[in-house]
């Protein structure tokens, strides 16, 4: 399947089950997140609210710099500890600054001595400023990484003098270091999950590949039988969903076909039969005829006997081709004598080259002579490859001009052998390449135009080719036939090539990537 079945039902449905677990997880996170800091915030509200109750503002107002060290600063910052050893490790620090953003006193001794600024109080500046308004504590809404690199919030609460001012503020630093063991377990949680994917998407490719690549390949290698006319093997698929009544719809299409052939094949067997009989009867009245007709005043009678006789054998080949044409070819393979079989083929075709002053120029490849040698000769059906290549010596014949010159040529190229015939004639015109395999289609005056689709049916029948090259002057055509001793193609390749070759009937020349034409034989109707 070329891999895109499986990659289109990927693209389908494991992308977007995929981008859905990864916005899951994105979102999952964001709002336990949420969660998390809500919870860390009004606990570290609570926790300043509680300092702030404690502590004595009428005292505190009184402190000043250089007061460090006094009766008041030293209660102050006991009361602070007192409460920062109560909360364990939960809380980093505890101080108390003036709404100027000074500092009064603080658990840590980095903070410094009083009246030391505290910029950094400057990120939660308007959680401070909603404090004083609001008379109420408040959390900050970011984070920030302390000293030792570890993730703390904090939590403010107003000090509130007797007048109902506020004077100062109760910091509350604490961990929030949760917030980053909660990122790491969702990174750990989705690499299980990539995992889990992962192992899902082998299982699936495994699975998928069993119950529906294989069964899919194997109707396709049934259809590439049927386009290539192998009518008679069964489709048969031990399967209970779609792709067994599938297989069943293409067994009956197969079976009809079959029997729309071999009907077809009696028809016109019959027709032959019927049309060959008065043919007999004409061609024994005819030459009885011409056997009177032997006095000095009968020679323009004579010569239409000779015309009528010419005829008779023009409708005889006609008949054969028919015949030839619907019925299924009937291959006797044996080893072919390449140069005997040349041989035969140039005495036959010597009366019509006489007849245009044509030469042939037979060219044998010492590689032919060198496989058939080492046990790999080419093995045919010899009547029909004669006839083929009759056929298209024929075509060449009636194409060359007059003086021409016609090559008859075998070679071997890795697993084939190469028959090509060659002429100097005007060549085949671009528009009517397509059509050239097309039943019935034909520029000749006479002729019904089967001969090349005949050629090409062989050529099918025996597992090769039939080629137009590209030539500098007139027609080159090509049979390809596999040599005697090549390993079959998988069947994966046959079905590969068969899916290459022409999806429309009408349509029997398809460029290849060397420039040739392959031309294919029709489907039988």
């Amino acid at each position: 399947m070329r891999n895109s079945l499986l990659l289109k039902i990927f693209a389908a449905y494991l992308l977007p089950v995929s981008l859905m677990v990864a916005a899951t997880l994105q979102f999952g996170q964001g709002v336990l997140q949420n969660e998390m800091d809500e919870e860390i915030g009004r606990r570290l509200s609570d926790f300043a609210a509680a300092a702030a109750a404690v502590q004595r503002v009428m005292f505190l107002k009184e402190l000043a710099p250089g007061d460090d060290g006094n009766r008041t600063h030293l209660n102050a910052f006991k009361r602070i500890m007192a409460q920062k050893e109560a909360a364990s490790d939960l809380v980093e620090r505890i101080f108390i600054f003036k709404t100027d953003r000074t500092l009064i006193v603080s658990t840590s001794d980095r903070d410094g001595i009083i009246g030391t600024p505290l910029p950094e109080l400057g990120r939660d500046l308007a959680e401070l400023e909603w404090s004083m308004a609001n008379h109420r504590p408040i959390a900050s809404k970011v984070t920030f990484e302390g000293y030792d690199g570890r993730i703390y919030k904090s939590g403010y609460a107003p000090l509130m003098t007797d007048e109902g001012e506020v004077w100062g503020f109760v910091g509350v630093d604490a961990s929030a270091e949760s917030f980053r063991a909660l990122k790491r377990s969702f990174r750990h949680l989705a690499l299980i999950v990539i995992g889990l994917s992962l192992l899902g998407l082998l299982g699936f490719a495994f699975i998928g590949d069993r119950l529906l690549l294989r069964p899919i390949r194997r109707l396709q290698r049934a259809a590439g039988r049927i386009q290539q006319g192998d009518l008679k093997r069964k489709i048969t698929l031990d399967h209970r969903d779609e792709l067994g009544r599938l297989a069943e719809d293409m067994d009956q299409m197969r079976e009809r076909l079959l029997a729309r052939d071999q009907e077809m094949q009696m028809m016109l067997s019959g027709i032959a039969h019927e049309v060959r009989n008065p043919l007999g009867g004409i061609a024994l009245f005819a030459g009885l005829l011409s056997e009177e007709l032997t006095g000095e005043g009968d020679q323009d009678k004579r010569e239409c006997v000779e015309k009528i006789q010419r005829e008779l054998g023009h409708l005889e080949r006609l008949v054969d081709d028919f015949l030839g044409y619907a019925r299924e070819p009937r291959l006797e393979k044996a080893p072919i004598d390449i140069p005997r079989l040349f041989r035969d083929l140039a005495d036959v075709l010597g009366p019509r080259l006489q007849e245009k002053k044509q030469t042939l120029e037979v060219v044998i490849s010492p590689a032919v002579t060198k496989s058939a040698a080492e046990g790999r000769p080419l093995v045919a059906d010899e009547t029909t490859l004669h006839r083929a290549l009759l056929n298209l010596l024929i075509n060449a014949v009636q194409a060359a001009p007059e003086n021409g010159r016609i090559v008859l040529e075998a070679a071997v190229h890795r697993d084939k052998t190469l028959l090509s015939i060659r002429d100097d004639g005007p060549g085949i015109p671009p528009e009517i390449r397509p059509r050239l395999l097309t039943p019935f289609f034909t520029t000749k005056e006479k002729g019904i135009g089967l001969g090349l689709s005949l050629v090409a049916r062989f050529a099918a029948a025996h597992g090769g080719t039939l080629n137009l090259l590209p030539s500098d002057k007139g027609a080159y055509f090509q049979i390809a036939l596999p040599t005697s001793g090549t390993p079959p193609a998988p069947p994966e390749e046959e079905a590969a090539k068969a899916d290459k070759q022409s999806k429309k009937s009408e349509v029997a020349a398809q460029q290849q990537d060397d420039g040739s034409i392959l031309l294919k034989p029709p489907e039988m109707p």
